[in-house]
């Protein structure tokens, strides 16, 4: 008898208890969702915000420079490359990617670009840099760079700002440079007649959700993009 009572006092939960315990677990792991959650998209989406932030000095640099040998061929002007690329960022021939990578200090490549480096050894600083590039899709050193990037990858889409009724306000026309004051007067291809010496343009920021150069060049479609993580008005003078 004295062996049935030690045993009966070693016994477990019952399934009653049990059932109690776990509702209990489940209703505090619901608060701390509820709590935790929305924090921390908060806190991924001030991150990426950050980090457009930045890469937006890159695309300003970038919009405003013609490149060694190939943009020099094809641009008469910085202003006329940032007419095209703003017209053509729509497009997919024309997406406009910003990013960083592995840059090595050894190899200058024919645009004036340090080369990319494949290899993740080596000291930060000393054997490479963790360089800020803007290129278009259809640049043929886009896949090399793809190869060394470091951190997430953007692209951007790009439409002129215009003056309205309400005042500055986003074009309707989102492959087009008009008069801003006039948006019937078209200069997309005439750069020379534009009558202003800047052209402001809203900026949107847009997270590729891989850094797969596949993507980029196979299933990434702009069109699909309708919610930016970041938005900047930006301007390019002549």
């Amino acid at each position: 008898m004295k062996l049935a009572s030690k045993k009966s006092l070693k016994s477990g939960f019952t399934l009653a208890e049990s059932v109690i315990a776990l509702g209990i677990l489940v209703v505090l792991i619901t608060g701390f969702l509820a709590v935790f959650g929305p924090a921390t998209t908060a806190i991924r989406n001030t991150l990426s915000g950050e980090e457009a932030s930045r890469m937006q000095s890159a695309l300003e640099v970038e919009m405003s420079q013609l490149r060694e040998g190939r943009e020099k061929s094809q641009y008469g002007s910085s202003l006329e490359k940032a007419f095209d690329w703003i017209a053509r960022s729509h497009q997919l021939g024309g997406s406009v990617f910003v990013y960083h990578y592995r840059a090595d200090l050894a190899e200058v490549r024919s645009d004036g670009s340090y080369a990319a480096r494949e290899d993740v050894s080596g000291v930060a600083g000393q054997d490479f840099l963790i360089q800020p590039m803007v290129r278009r899709l259809d640049d043929p050193l886009l896949q090399e760079d793809f190869d060394a990037i470091e951190g997430r990858v953007f692209f951007v889409k790009m439409t002129q700002l215009v003056f309205g009724a309400q005042g500055l306000s986003v074009s309707e026309d989102i492959e087009g440079i008009a008069d801003p004051h006039n948006e019937g007067d078209d200069f997309t291809t005439n750069v020379s007649e534009y009558p202003e010496a800047t052209v402001l343009f809203e900026a949107q920021f847009f997270r590729l959700p891989t850094r797969s150069y596949n993507y980029a060049t196979g299933a990434f479609d702009p069109t699909e993009f309708t919610r930016p993580v970041f938005r900047r008005n930006m301007g390019v003078s002549r």
